[in-house]
């Protein structure tokens, strides 16, 4: 896969120049449009038997503040694209996460920022949303990052549906990357885990990936093990599947998907 067209899903009223530097340079380095995309809804109004009138004009009202955001979110965007870098917007006042997966058919990669809390109601994204429903790579941003390096990268392995797509989705990366270790947690059956990492490594070796592989001892949790071994190996990736329920949103393998996204220090690449 080459990825031609990158998304940046920004909040609206507040975009981030961190996060439009790095989606900048990704689509500069891999000859990509980058499409800035925002959207926020109106807070849910709940009015009296009597208040429906009410009710319709204030919501008209944020509605007509929201479009007034979002408008002003363009304008920012545009003046943090540095010259060169074919770019467009998108937004709607709807519910981001909703949004954003309509918005998903048009691109190869969407960018977001690492979880924000302060976000105002009816602006803050779900992430796991946007992992479980988009159906395109979803690489979230290392907190206050500029520039991805991605010159050493960590594949956090399992032999599932989920990482089988990460791995491919990820190969732009892979591909140019000085190293990158795929690694397996350690869950008790090690001669299965081994041989599927060596499969894995084989099968990036044959694409001219710089890869080799290790089984890891559980140090505390999947995830905490996976984050230990970036940091250790000076990775500022990690590519990971995305493990979810999509009607549930429950998370399964002990939450890894979900400790993995509020682990702000690092870049991360997720596929579902």
């Amino acid at each position: 896969m080459e990825i031609r067209n990158i998304a940046v899903i920004v909040n609206a009223g507040a975009v981030d120049p961190d996060l439009v530097a790095l989606a900048s340079e990704l689509a500069r380095r891999h000859h990509a449009a980058l499409t800035g995309m925002a959207a926020a809804e109106p807070p849910l109004v709940v009015m009296g038997m009597d208040g429906g009138a009410v009710a319709a004009s204030v919501y008209a009202e944020q509605h007509a503040e929201i479009e007034a955001t979002l408008a002003a979110s363009e304008q920012s965007f545009a003046a943090m694209v540095p010259p060169g870098i074919k770019h467009r917007w998108l937004q709607a006042v709807q519910r981001p996460e909703v949004a954003t997966i309509g918005f998903a058919r048009s691109v190869d990669l969407i960018v977001v920022g690492s979880s924000d809390q302060q976000a105002p109601l009816g602006q803050a994204i779900d992430v796991s949303a946007v992992l479980l429903g988009a159906g395109r790579p979803v690489l979230v941003s290392a907190h206050g990052a500029r520039k991805l390096k991605a010159t050493k990268i960590l594949v956090a392995w399992k032999d599932t549906k989920e990482a089988r797509r990460a791995v491919v989705d990820a190969l732009p990366f892979l591909k140019v990357a000085d190293d990158v270790a795929v690694v397996v947690v350690d869950e008790g059956n090690l001669a299965v885990e081994r041989a599927s990492m060596l499969d894995v490594v084989a099968w990036l070796q044959s694409h001219d990936v710089k890869a080799h592989g290790d089984v890891l001892p559980d140090i505390g949790g999947v995830s905490q093990t996976i984050v230990q071994a970036a940091q250790s190996a000076g990775a500022d990736l990690i590519v990971s599947g995305a493990y979810g329920h999509n009607r549930l949103r429950e998370w399964i393998f002990g939450g890894m998907t979900r400790e993995l996204l509020a682990t702000p220090g690092i870049n991360r690449l997720f596929s579902n």
